[in-house]
C-alpha cells in the first residue's frame, strides 16, 4: 500500500456541513476560510476529492506558466460541455491550439478597434430599447445581459440576437444550476439522471441549437467575410474537408455565451459599487462628460479603471480549476496525479498582502502620470488575472475591456442608477460572479440636472 500523502493544512468540515455550504452557494465564503487557515497552499476536500488553493502570486504564476501542460480543466468547467461541447473554453490538446488558432485573428487589435462603434451604438440605444426614463426600477443585471448579447452578435456574427436573449438567459441560468450541483459529493452522478432539472436544460440546448442553425444557415445564403463564423466555416483541414457542423456550433455557442456572460456582470457589479461610492461615480461622471464624440480607450482612463477595479472586487471569472494530469510539486507540497489545483481572483485580488485598502473600491489606484496602467497599484503579477492567465489566457480578453470601456462610458454620459433600497445583494458564484438576486436599481437621467449623488 502506498503511503499516505502529507498535505497542507485546511479547513475541516464534516460532510453534513459542506453539504450546507456548497448549497448556500457560497463557494466564495469556503475559499475564503481556506486562504484564512494556509494563506499560501490550503488543501481541503470536496467529497473524495483532494484541492489545493494556491494563494500567493508566485504559485498562480507557477500553475498557468511552468504547470501549464500539467493540468486540464476542472470538473466543473467541464460540465458545461453538455452545453458548450468542444469549443474553446472546454477542449483540450491539439484541438483547443487549432481552434485557438483559427478563431484568434477575429480578436486582433485592428479587428477589436473596428468593433468599437458598433459597441457604441448598442450602448446608446440599450435605454431606449429597455425603456429607460428617469425614475424607472430595472434590473441591471439583464439590462447589461441583453446588451452585451447584442454586441456579440453584431461584431461577431453580424446577427441581432436581441429577441433570442430569453433562449440563451435561460440557458445559462439552467447550466449554473448544474454548476453548483456537480460540486456537492455525488452531484455528478445527479447530473445524468433524468431529473426536471436536466429535462429543463436540455430543452434550452435546443433552443440554442436552433438559434446557432439559424445562424449558419443565414451565413451560408449570405456569405460575410468579416465575421468569425465566416471564419469558422471557410476553414479546411489538411484533408481540404471543412469543420463539422457540430464543431461549428460548439465554438458559437461558447463564443455567444461566454463572450457576454463575463462582460455582463462586469458590468452590473459596476452600477453597484459606482452607486455605493460617489467620489468614483463623480470623477467617472466628469470624464465622460468631457470626452470627445467616438471617445476610444486612450480618451478614457478613469472608465477604465473604474473597470479595472470593479474587476478587482467582483471577478466575472472568480476560480479557475486545473486537474492535475502528473504528480506536480508546489510551494514544497508533493500534489498527487489528480487532484485538482485552485486559483481564485475572488481571494487572491481582494488579498491585503498585494493590495493597501484592499476591500475598498479605489479605481484611481489604477491610474498613473500618463493615464491608466495595470502596474500603478504596485500589485506583483499574479495578484491580478481576471482573465487567467498563460497559454489559455481568455481570447477575447481586449474584446471585453473595449466592450465594457466603451458601453460604461455611453451610459454613465447620461444615466446613473441607484439600488433599490432593502434589495438584497448577494453573490451567485457558479461558472461566473453574478448577483444572486439581480441588481433592481432605479435609474436617473443626467440630461435633466440629476445630481451625481442620484438622490441617495
Amino acid at each position: 500500500m502506498d503511503a499516505p500523502v502529507e498535505r497542507p493544512p485546511g479547513p475541516e468540515l464534516g460532510r453534513l456541513e459542506l453539504v450546507r455550504l456548497l448549497r448556500s452557494r457560497q463557494l466564495t465564503d469556503y475559499l475564503d476560510r481556506a486562504a484564512g487557515v494556509a494563506p499560501e497552499l490550503a488543501h481541503f476536500r470536496i467529497g473524495r476529492e483532494h484541492a489545493y488553493l494556491v494563494g500567493t502570486p508566485e504559485l498562480v504564476r507557477e500553475l498557468f506558466g511552468p504547470l501549464g501542460r500539467a493540468g486540464q480543466k476542472g470538473r466543473g468547467l467541464q460540465n458545461t460541455r453538455m452545453l458548450l461541447g468542444e469549443g474553446l473554453l472546454t477542449s483540450e490538446g491539439d484541438l483547443h491550439r487549432r481552434q485557438r488558432r483559427l478563431i484568434q485573428p477575429a480578436f486582433h487589435g485592428s479587428r477589436v478597434a473596428a468593433y468599437g462603434q458598433l459597441m457604441r451604438t448598442a450602448a446608446a440605444q440599450l435605454p431606449e430599447r429597455a425603456g429607460w426614463r428617469d425614475g424607472v426600477v430595472r434590473d441591471m443585471s439583464a439590462d447589461m445581459a441583453e446588451l452585451t448579447l447584442r454586441i456579440v452578435g453584431e461584431t461577431l456574427f453580424a446577427a441581432d440576437l436581441t429577441d433570442d436573449s430569453t433562449a440563451v438567459s435561460g440557458a445559462l441560468a439552467e447550466l449554473l444550476g448544474r454548476f453548483q450541483r456537480v460540486m456537492l459529493p455525488g452531484g455528478v452522478w445527479l447530473n445524468r439522471l433524468p431529473l426536471p432539472s436536466t429535462r429543463k436544460l436540455l430543452g434550452a440546448i435546443a433552443e440554442l441549437d436552433t438559434v446557432v442553425a439559424r445562424l449558419i444557415a443565414e451565413h451560408r445564403a449570405d456569405p460575410r467575410e468579416d465575421t468569425v463564423l465566416a471564419m469558422l466555416l471557410a476553414a479546411r483541414d489538411e484533408h481540404g474537408d471543412p469543420m463539422p457542423d457540430k464543431q461549428v456550433r460548439d465554438e458559437v455557442l461558447t463564443l455567444m455565451l461566454a463572450g457576454h456572460e463575463t462582460t455582463a456582470n462586469a458590468l452590473a457589479w459596476t452600477w453597484l459599487l459606482l452607486h455605493q461610492n460617489p467620489a468614483a461615480a463623480a470623477a467617472l461622471h466628469a470624464e465622460v462628460d468631457a470626452a470627445p464624440a467616438g471617445a476610444e480607450l486612450r480618451d478614457l482612463p478613469c472608465t477604465r479603471a473604474v473597470v479595472a477595479e470593479s474587476m478587482r472586487l467582483y471577478p466575472p471569472a472568480w476560480v479557475v480549476g486545473r486537474r492535475m494530469v502528473t504528480d506536480v510539486r508546489m510551494a514544497g507540497w508533493d500534489i498527487p496525479a489528480g487532484s485538482l489545483v485552485l486559483a481564485s481572483q475572488w481571494v487572491t485580488q481582494r488579498d491585503p498582502r498585494w493590495w493597501p485598502d484592499a476591500r475598498a473600491f479605489r479605481p484611481e489606484r489604477w491610474l498613473g502620470p500618463d493615464g491608466y496602467d495595470e502596474a500603478a497599484p504596485g500589485q506583483p503579477r499574479g495578484a491580478y488575472f481576471p482573465f487567467g492567465m498563460g497559454r489559455r489566457v481568455c481570447i477575447g480578453e481586449s474584446f471585453a475591456w473595449t466592450e465594457a470601456v466603451l458601453a460604461l462610458a455611453a451610459l454613465s454620459r447620461d444615466w446613473a442608477a441607484a439600488l433599490v433600497p432593502g434589495h438584497p445583494v448577494a453573490l451567485r458564484p457558479a461558472v461566473t460572479l453574478r448577483p444572486l438576486n439581480g441588481l433592481k436599481m432605479t435609474l436617473h437621467d443626467r440630461r435633466g440636472g440629476v445630481s451625481d449623488d442620484v438622490r441617495r
